[in-house]
């Protein structure tokens, strides 16, 4: 028996207050709790950072960004046309429904903002469910009238579902989604030039050598060997994703494909970026947003992983929680991971820079990925 009744509700608040690749991973969730309450308006509240791929998401009502005030407080910037507005009338009727879709720990004050939105009932994610939030969010489970307990090591997009069903929804385990529009596509394809679609019958590979992390960045020099064999065997163009940080990555890779590259950091949003993804191929990034981006855009898309095989399953870094989600085409991504820990890391890498994921092998890489793009696109050759 579901603990409210979702097509019934008049207002709901999702706090989805973490980075872009978890905002794209609920997109499942927010296609779900729409179906299931299609009467609700519903609120979504994001970080900035994440608001050019919330601003169009066409399963909410409205979307702000709350952001700490000096001295206290919280200030909310509207993020699309009347989100403010709605939801100061939500709040002052008080939302029926909170929910924080955030299975480990909390770090940007999901669940203080749900506690504080006046909703009758608050739902989410035990404190209990991974050590860290255990750790970092102790006592947050009496913010919930709803703090569920799903078993560990499962996909976040099942977590999330698992989320809909304790609601008495119908759990989503389809596609992600991303919505683009035809300005983003244009910019994109302006920014690719030549480079955009198959030119000269020549496929575009978008490769994204960042990661929140060092210890998550498969090293430069290897990187580019492998989309050198990658971009030599499939004939194609390339075109480097990323932030300012990554500009010595994406020159390590121009230097490796001279006249064949295309510098693209910090040139893109993030659905500027998605639709530079979607004129591609292939993907090859590291277990960040990237992936997720071009799994949204139905890329095939190749991941370098620091966590080894054996590892934990439910680690903050583990592909099975945070692979691409291909809505049951697992053929058409590929997680590239250390055979083993390198000591003295054990159930996962621990060191502050490149330690475990240096380990896989740049010829093995490439190999594994020129079978990935014949699988699923045909482009070898």
């Amino acid at each position: 028996m579901s603990v409210c009744d979702l097509a019934s509700v008049r207002s709901i608040l999702v706090v989805k207050l973490d980075e872009a690749g978890d905002f794209v991973m609920a997109t499942p969730f927010l296609r779900g709790l729409r179906a299931a309450a299609p009467q609700a308006r519903i609120l979504l509240a994001v970080r900035e950072a994440v608001a050019d791929l919330a601003l169009t998401c066409r399963w909410v009502d409205g979307v702000v960004a709350p952001r700490p005030k000096e001295g206290g407080g919280i200030d909310f910037r509207g993020i699309t046309l009347d989100g403010l507005k709605l939801f100061a009338e939500c709040y002052r009727a008080g939302f029926d429904l909170a929910l924080v879709p955030r299975y480990d720990f909390d770090r940007h004050g999901a669940t203080t903002l749900a506690a504080n939105s006046r909703a009758r009932l608050v739902a989410g994610f035990s404190e209990r469910v991974t050590p860290w939030k255990a750790e970092g969010n102790q006592g947050f489970d009496r913010a919930y009238g709803l703090a569920l307990t799903p078993p560990p090591g499962r996909h976040e997009v099942e977590q999330n579902a698992a989320l809909l069903e304790a609601l008495g929804a119908r759990p989503d385990l389809g596609p992600l989604e991303l919505t683009l529009t035809a300005e983003d596509r244009e910019e994109a394809r302006r920014l690719l030039g030549m480079f955009a679609g198959p030119a000269n019958g020549r496929p575009l590979i978008a490769v994204a050598p960042g990661a929140a992390g060092p210890r998550r960045a498969y090293p430069a020099e290897r990187l580019a060997a492998v989309v050198s064999a990658v971009a030599a065997g499939l004939n194609a163009w390339v075109a480097v994703l990323g932030t300012v940080e990554e500009r010595p990555a994406a020159g390590a890779l121009l230097a490796a494909l001279p006249g064949r590259a295309i510098d693209l950091t910090d040139a893109t949003p993030l659905r500027v970026a998605t639709a530079v993804m979607a004129e591609a191929a292939l993907a090859i990034t590291m277990d960040s947003a990237p992936a997720h981006l071009a799994a949204a855009m139905g890329v095939p898309v190749a991941v370098f992983s620091c966590h080894p095989v054996g590892g934990d399953p439910n680690h903050i870094h583990a592909p099975e929680r945070f692979r691409p989600w291909t809505g049951g085409r697992e053929e058409r991504a590929l997680v590239l991971r250390p055979e083993a820990a390198v000591p003295a890391c054990t159930v996962s890498c621990l060191a502050a820079d490149a330690h475990c994921i240096a380990t896989i092998d740049p010829a093995d890489a490439a190999r594994r990925i020129l079978d990935l793009a014949a699988a699923t696109r045909g482009m070898a050759g």
